[in-house]
């Protein structure tokens, strides 16, 4: 399954890119995401860090892998241990001193139900997943721009 969304953040590439690349914020604007936490200490390409998340009805932690860390251009990442498959890749583009934020991800089914489900009702699925990844970044826009601290 396959999803994707953009958005405009009022704010430079940067402080944009760093803002995503701490995983500690993820809490702040990731659906579902109760705590997150660095395995490693490292920030960067192959760096771990720990998720702990809820979907649907269950709590999970996850351990998710940095596939691709090119600052200011490119976020990705993996689960590397979880219930569920899921890679994800976030490019940021810088125009006029705003950025344009695009989340882009895929992820697999963590039961023979969900299979199932993914296979007959798929297309409307994927429209679910371009939602919710919109409103995630809409709510990083919002934490972006009212965030004082960040400076412009």
């Amino acid at each position: 399954m396959r999803a994707r969304a953009s958005v405009r953040v009022g704010r430079p590439v940067g402080q944009v890119f760093d803002f995503v690349a701490d995983v500690g914020n993820m809490p702040l604007w990731v659906t579902g995401v109760k705590a997150a936490s660095s395995v490693d200490g490292i920030v960067g390409e192959g760096s771990r860090y720990l998720l702990e998340y809820t979907g649907g009805w269950r709590p999970n932690e996850l351990e998710v892998v940095v596939t691709d860390f090119d600052r200011p251009r490119v976020f990705a990442s993996q689960v590397s241990r979880g219930p569920f498959a899921f890679e994800g890749t976030m490019t940021f583009v810088e125009a006029d001193g705003t950025t344009e934020v695009t989340n882009s991800i895929e992820a697999g089914p963590d039961s023979l139900a969900s299979r199932i489900a993914s296979l007959l009702f798929g297309w409307m699925l994927r429209g679910s997943m371009s939602r919710r990844l919109l409103r995630e970044l809409e709510t990083l826009q919002r934490t972006i721009e009212g965030d004082s601290s960040i400076k412009a």
